[in-house]
Order: C-alpha cells, then structure tokens, then sequence
C-alpha cells in the first residue's frame, strides 16, 4: 500500500524529468535558495531563516571519483558514476546570523551553457539540458554545515 502511495504522489506531482514539484513552508528572513543570505545585496547580520520543503522529481547525483584527489563532477571531472532516479524527499535549511545547516534534497538548474565539459556535459544525458531557455531542475542529496558566503 506505501509503494502505490509513493507511486501516486510521484505523478501527481508531475515527476517528468527537468521539473521538481512539492510543498515548501518558511519562516523568518528567507529568499529563494539554501537559506536567507542567497543574495548579497539582501544579506542580513542579524538574520534567520528556517525552511521546510517536500520535493519530488527525477535525482541526478554524480559521484566522484574519491579516490583521486580534487575530483568535483560539476566542474567537468568525470564521476566514477552517475545515480538518476525518480524521489521524493525532505529539505530541511535553518540559518541563524552567519552560520547555517542544510539537508535533504536540493534542487539545481540545468541551462544549455551546462553542456560544456568544463561543466555536467561529461555526464549530463542529452535529454536532460532543456530545449528552451528555461531550465531544467533536478534534485540531488546534500548537507553543509557553513558560515554566510558574503563574510
């Protein structure tokens, strides 16, 4: 009975490839993004921000070669390899002043400029750059523990 559930939650959403769908709810000084310092120019010292989403869509997660020193996928390395699946799953931000902590499942855009192998196009499929100039977005697993990028 929970599998059709998931099943039945994955199309309402619209789980087609490129698009991520759910339910967010914030509180505090949030902007679009990780948490409420996305924008330097809205930065706030005395700030916070606590974010809640449940996301569903297609995951793209590449997976770097650990073994080799510096390898980072998402800045043209190879991966050792790719998981892509459909998923539903939390995202969870709070960020108090400097410091902030997320988990769960962020989402990132893919626009055609992507395509270069200084970027995903080592191990982005074809179908998965946008065939407009609107972007696609897909989920991926994450978690940080960081102080504000604007300090």
């Amino acid at each position: 009975m929970r599998i059709l559930s998931v099943i039945l939650v994955l199309l309402a959403t619209g789980c087609r490839a490129g698009s991520v769908g759910g339910i967010s709810l914030s509180a505090g000084s949030f902007e679009r993004g990780l948490w409420f310092d996305h924008d330097k120019k809205g930065y706030q010292d005395g700030g916070f921000g606590i974010k809640f989403d449940i996301v569903a869509g297609h995951m793209i997660r590449p997976v770097p070669k650990f073994w080799k020193p510096n390898q980072n996928p998402w800045q043209g390395d190879e991966p050792w390899f790719v998981i892509r699946c459909p998923m539903i799953g939390p995202f969870i931000s709070l960020a108090l002043g400097e410091k902030g902590v997320y988990f769960g499942f962020k989402t990132f855009e893919v626009r055609d400029d992507h395509r270069s192998l200084d970027s995903y196009g080592k191990w982005m499929h074809e179908n998965e750059f946008p065939e407009s100039d609107t972007p696609n977005v897909f989920m991926q697993p994450s978690a940080t523990i960081r102080r504000t990028r604007w300090k």
